[in-house]
């Protein structure tokens, strides 16, 4: 006993009292004290010694994780982004982000943009790749991109070969709102800041499916970014057109917590996004 509190830099006696108040709380006696010749271990106090070790390594093992989570070389990094530009910009982006930091885990996690913005102030994710919409107090936008509202109509349309159009030029003909919450209120912005009547003859939230349909000759859309193919999912062409507006450009960038003490590998991350973030067709 004596050599164990010296050990440990505590008095023999401090040893003894910490050892007793954990039989108490344990209910059971771990030592045998022989007068003279020290201590040997009950069978619950060698139990418990196993237990101990194993608890001990644990814990060295969850501190070595969580320093390699803070780290700025390694760590997992959980990264939101807009359901409608996750598929054009974050496969890229993360796989030549890897290719510079090969122990830095990014996940991609798709939602709308109030789903980005409820996981961004509750932590469910680091930061999020999207518009500046409708943020709010309690994120800091980054913005990294200037990205203009295009007309997505079919390749065969009579104002396909147009370098620019105003969205007058398209009144009177059947409008696909691609409605996905805080977006719908943009488009509708368009539509406001040019007179136009917005009536939509249709409603999806599936981009995949206002581009087919809009392919098809079903009517037009309006879309921020274009993917690198002019192509729909089922072969029909569709063309995408600049669309003048006095409104502002969005912009694309990287959305994180106001406040947050985020992983050091975030700031690696965020770094890149500004020094790599690029579209197709950019």
């Amino acid at each position: 006993m004596t050599e164990a509190a010296a050990e440990i830099g505590i008095s023999q006696p401090g040893l003894s009292t910490s050892i007793r108040k954990l039989e108490w709380t344990l209910g059971v006696r771990l030592l045998v004290r022989h007068r003279g010749q020290g201590v040997t271990l009950t069978p619950e106090g060698d139990l418990l010694m196993v237990e101990a070790r194993a608890t001990l390594s644990r814990a060295a093992e969850l501190e070595a994780r969580m320093s390699a989570a803070v780290s700025d070389s390694s760590g997992r990094l959980l990264v939101g982004s807009l359901v409608t530009v996750a598929p054009i910009v974050m496969p890229s982006l993360v796989r030549r982000f890897r290719e510079h930091h090969p122990d830095i885990a990014v996940e991609i996690r798709t939602g709308t943009q109030d789903e980005l913005l409820d996981w961004l102030r509750t932590g469910t994710v680091h930061a999020a790749i999207t518009y500046d919409i409708e943020l709010g107090r309690g994120v800091y936008f980054e913005r990294v991109l200037d990205v203009g509202a295009h007309a997505l109509i079919s390749a065969g349309h009579r104002l396909a070969a147009k370098s620019r159009i105003g969205l007058e030029a398209l009144a009177g003909e059947a409008y696909i709102l691609l409605d996905l919450p805080l977006s719908r209120e943009y488009f509708m912005s368009l539509f406001l800041a040019t007179g136009v009547a917005y009536h939509p003859a249709a409603r999806h939230a599936d981009i995949s499916l206002v581009r087919t349909l809009v392919g098809n000759g079903f009517g037009y859309s309006l879309v921020n970014l274009m993917p690198a193919t002019d192509i729909a999912q089922d072969g029909s062409a569709v063309a995408y057109v600049p669309l003048r507006t006095e409104l502002q450009s969005l912009g694309l960038g990287l959305a994180r917590r106001i406040d947050d003490t985020p992983p050091r590998a975030l700031d690696v991350f965020a770094a890149f996004v500004h020094s790599s973030l690029t579209l197709p067709r950019q």
